[in-house]
């Protein structure tokens, strides 16, 4: 009776497969499995159902799994993981081409090397390789290396330069200066400015603390901006206004605006000089100045419309 009665559902289970055989099915499931799987030994009859243990995951997205088993107990096969939802949030490995752009990427450096630094066609010193000396300080943009070599931008020049002729730190490059300091001519940030301007006024060779005229040079060249200077002498604090009426480039007024060159005498006739740093709108302005309280010295001071209009200034704007 229970011969008959299994028959029976084993009968039934075929029917629901359809115009499929029990022998067709037989013969499908066996190709379509590996022939080293537990699953095909299993179909073809090598193994018994006994070492065949359902294992149910705990997972959200996991279905439940068939892990083949040993007699003790052992799981002898690999887990799978659950699908993400979409394809296109599957994290992709980085390409060579793609690393390769990262560590190129284009960074801005300065020239570093005191005495400014030859960039040249190609990544090599050969006759008349050379297609501008950049000045210390000078901003590039270094696009990726060769050797001992940075390749550069650098406006309408490309070319190559020396790595270790660059930096990527602006502040180890160009002075920081720093206000109530007095920056005597040994001091770092002195002889930094004085290299970013070529010593214009050669205090350097007469081992002079920071000028004002240096400071309000250095400045300029800061906002990429420069005086072209006659063949007068001296360019003295409070003597600029004299010199450089009329000179291209130049607009001297008496209303103060940011970013231009303030110049005024003290009441014993020494001449002054500062850089305007902000003007509020009631005409309150910020300076800062080396040398306006003793020689050397950096201070940045903020002064009210009242008390400005007693020193009777000048300012300067440069194009």
């Amino acid at each position: 009776m229970w011969n008959n009665f299994c028959a029976v559902v084993e009968d039934l289970f075929w029917f629901a497969f359809g115009s499929q055989s029990k022998n067709d099915s037989e013969v499908y499931t066996q190709k379509s499995l590996p022939h080293n799987s537990p699953a095909y030994e299993l179909a073809s009859g090598k193994m018994t159902p006994e070492i065949l243990t359902p294992v149910l995951l705990d997972a959200p997205s996991t279905q439940a799994l068939l892990l083949p088993m040993t007699a003790t107990g052992v799981v002898t096969a690999h887990t799978t993981q659950a699908l993400p939802s979409s394809v296109d949030s599957v994290p992709q490995p980085a390409t060579t081409e793609h690393a390769t752009a990262i560590l190129h990427a284009p960074v801005v450096m300065y020239v570093s090397a005191h005495e400014g630094t030859a960039c040249v066609h190609s990544p090599q010193f050969d006759f008349d390789a050379v297609i501008e000396t950049l000045p210390y300080g000078t901003a590039v943009t270094v696009i990726g290396y060769q050797g001992r070599f940075a390749s550069i931008n650098r406006s309408n020049i490309t070319g190559w330069v020396l790595k270790d002729t660059i930096n990527p730190q602006k502040n180890e490059v160009w002075p920081q200066l720093v206000s109530g300091v007095t920056y005597d001519a040994t001091h770092t940030d002195t002889i930094k400015t004085r290299v970013l301007i070529s010593d214009m006024f050669g205090a350097g060779a007469l081992n002079l603390p920071l000028q004002a005229g240096e400071y309000i040079a250095m400045r300029l060249k800061i906002e990429h901006r420069s005086i072209l200077w006659s063949r007068k002498r001296p360019r003295t604090a409070g003597s600029w206004a004299r010199l450089l009426r009329g000179s291209v480039g130049i607009h001297i007024g008496v209303t103060p605006k940011t970013d231009t060159v303030m110049e005024w005498q003290e009441s014993d006739g020494e001449g002054r000089l500062g850089y305007v740093e902000a003007v509020a709108p009631d005409q309150t302005i910020t300076i800062s100045a080396v040398g306006s309280k003793e020689a050397g010295l950096f201070t940045n001071k903020t002064m009210s419309e009242e008390i400005w209009r007693e020193l009777r200034p000048v300012f300067i704007e440069v194009a």
